[in-house]
């Protein structure tokens, strides 16, 4: 019955549902808590570190999970984790969300907050250890990422400062990467799959150029490295990536919202390099975290939802074309994240306001989302197939 069961046959099916629902709930709840119109009833940690590792974490590990497991099965031409195998990573990336409001003790909750990124990393070595070198990049990533979280709760909950900020610098670093590295590969395959006659030819040399610097940012550097350096590093990676993606010729998306959404999510991006940039150098900039929101809410938020919204669809058997609604729904997260980084920075006076429209528009696009995709992922496929 489980293994049969339309929701448990492939990894995005499920992952997607719950990458929607905690990009609803945990701002929702954020917000609220932090005008003080609510309290979160945690048990060690405090509403600040729950709402930012939650979603660096949480909704990044759900979008990771449904992503990576989905793809891993194409590229290795195998049955994807299913049934029982699906049911356990499922489980334990709730048992992480609810630990906050259960586990009482430093150890215990470090346990049981960190319990999903290993069994992930664990499944994708499984998938992966006998393919490609090129697609095995992804393990050491995900095991980046699953160190990172480790360092970030330790430091945390034993208030070894210096842990705790590398562990989410790292993290930050390695999602930038990750999104940077799918979408290198598939926005250009994407393009001239849907756009007939387009000619995109991308120089060897471009995706290495883009990444490398984007990876050095992953970096925790010390803060006896001067700002200079930091700022060259920046500055490459940000020419770098703004080159590549006019390489993909954005512009002939612009009738294709399933595809131009993910032109927007890395422009996001690209912006967001040059936020951190500019906050090396101005304090505005840094202290209001803009380049942060801009990455997670901004670049990971509409590259995510145009992931889940194009493989939930083609996965499915279904035409990939985005309708009024999902159209919507990536507008709402747009505008959402757009809110919630330039207001902070130009206009301080109405930050607080703000921050209900902010998490309105941001919490609406994937609510539309579950609204319009929870029957697709929850049932059969049209055309019979297993998955």
């Amino acid at each position: 019955m489980i293994k049969n069961n339309p929701i448990l046959s492939i990894s995005f099916r499920p992952f997607f549902i719950l990458a929607a629902l905690i990009a609803i709930i945990n701002p929702s709840i954020w917000i609220l808590s932090y005008l003080g119109k609510m309290s979160i009833p945690l048990v060690v940690v405090d509403p600040l570190f729950w709402h930012g590792h939650e979603m660096i974490f949480g909704f990044t590990g759900a979008l990771i999970a449904g992503f990576i497991l989905t793809a891993s099965a194409n590229w290795t031409n195998s049955t994807p984790y299913q049934g029982n195998n699906l049911l356990l990573l499922i489980t334990v990336w709730l048992v992480e969300r609810f630990s906050y409001f259960i586990f009482n003790g430093e150890h215990l909750q470090l346990l049981a907050m960190n319990l999903f990124f290993p069994i992930l990393t664990l499944m994708l070595f499984k998938k992966l250890r006998n393919f490609p070198k090129q697609r095995n990049i992804f393990i050491p990533i995900i095991l980046g990422i699953t160190v990172a979280k480790v360092l970030h709760s330790w430091g945390y909950l034993y208030s070894v400062d210096y842990l705790e900020d590398s562990g989410r610098e790292i993290a930050i670093g390695l999602i930038r990467f990750i999104i940077l590295l799918i979408a290198g590969r598939v926005i250009p395959f994407f393009t001239r799959k849907k756009i007939k006659g387009i000619d995109i030819n991308l120089p060897n040399w471009i995706n290495p150029l883009s990444l490398i610097p984007v990876a050095l940012i992953a970096i925790p550097w010390p803060e006896a490295v001067p700002r200079f350096v930091l700022g060259a590093i920046l500055t490459l990676a940000l020419i770098a990536n703004v080159s590549r993606q006019a390489l993909w010729k954005p512009w002939v998306t612009f009738k294709v919202p399933i595809l131009y959404v993910l032109h927007i999510g890395i422009a996001l991006i690209n912006i967001e390099l040059l936020m951190e940039l500019m906050g090396l150098f101005n304090d505005q900039v840094h202290y209001t975290q803009a380049a942060l929101h801009l990455l997670m809410a901004g670049g990971l938020g509409v590259v995510g939802i145009g992931i889940m919204t194009r493989v939930s669809l083609g996965h499915t058997g279904r035409i990939i074309r985005a309708d009024f609604w999902t159209c919507l729904s990536y507008s709402a997260i747009v505008v959402g994240s757009l809110i919630r980084v330039f207001v902070p920075i130009f206009f301080p006076g109405i930050y607080i306001k703000s921050l209900h429209f902010a998490s309105g528009f941001w919490t609406l696009g994937f609510g539309i989302f579950i609204i319009k995709y929870f029957k697709i992922l929850t049932t059969q496929r049209p055309d019979g197939k297993a998955y």
